[in-house]
């Protein structure tokens, strides 16, 4: 799965001589606060809702505007996890894709991403989250997974983080079962620091919250 795989075939793209209020009113009538400008299908920035709302003369074309230098994309190779990363470090609602040329393919949007990994990361499967920490040196994925055998439960998805100040490992663990006082002794046992856990069942009722949570999941 490549990041190309993930666009979305419905969204338009803004030319230079379109205006921005044409901009906003293709924003509010596709529900999302970018979208890529591209001439001769060469991606040229990303234009967003609060650049648009702040500018003195919407109805001048896009070509006169001042904020056509903010270029986020993702190239069409990389894995999904990459594009979440952007869309998450600049707080976009579509990422463009494009090229080793820069040609532009489309945008994929964080809707769709977002589905993408709740489909294909457990996310939406029964069980709790486990969050440990420990020393590099003692990273050991055979024993984290032979101490969730040995309590009869199964790993779902792992994800391991580096903290920046410590440089201690910080693992995230979704286990197949709610219950995990006695994988949590065991942990404990074997001098594993035990940080947080979730009985993550995961019925949030709506996306940002389901959002929030996988960012807190997979450490973004």
């Amino acid at each position: 799965m490549n990041s190309k795989s993930l666009i979305s075939n419905h969204l338009p793209a803004l030319s230079l001589d379109d205006n921005g209020e044409k901009a906003l009113s293709l924003m509010n009538e596709y529900r999302v606060f970018h979208l890529p400008l591209v001439q001769k299908n060469n991606y040229i920035a990303l234009i967003s809702e609060d650049d648009l709302l702040d500018w003195d003369t919407p109805e001048e074309p896009l070509s006169l505007s001042e904020f056509v230098n903010f270029r986020p994309a993702v190239f069409e190779f990389m894995h999904p996890y990459e594009a979440l990363k952007i869309g998450h470090q600049y707080n976009l609602s579509t990422l463009p894709v494009v090229d080793k040329s820069n040609h532009y393919l489309g945008c994929i949007t964080m809707e769709g991403l977002f589905s993408y990994f709740t489909d294909n990361n457990a996310i939406l499967e029964p069980g709790a989250i486990l969050v440990i920490e420990l020393e590099q040196r003692n990273y050991s994925l055979s024993e984290i997974a032979r101490i969730c055998e040995s309590n009869d439960l199964a790993i779902l998805s792992l994800f391991v983080k580096t903290i920046e100040n410590t440089g201690q490992l910080q693992i995230t663990i979704k286990v197949n079962k709610t219950d995990i006082q006695s994988l949590v002794a065991t942990f404990e046992r074997f001098n594993y620091q035990i940080v947080e856990t979730y009985a993550a069942e995961n019925h949030q009722e709506n996306l940002q919250q389901n959002y929030d949570l996988l960012m807190h999941y997979i450490g973004i």
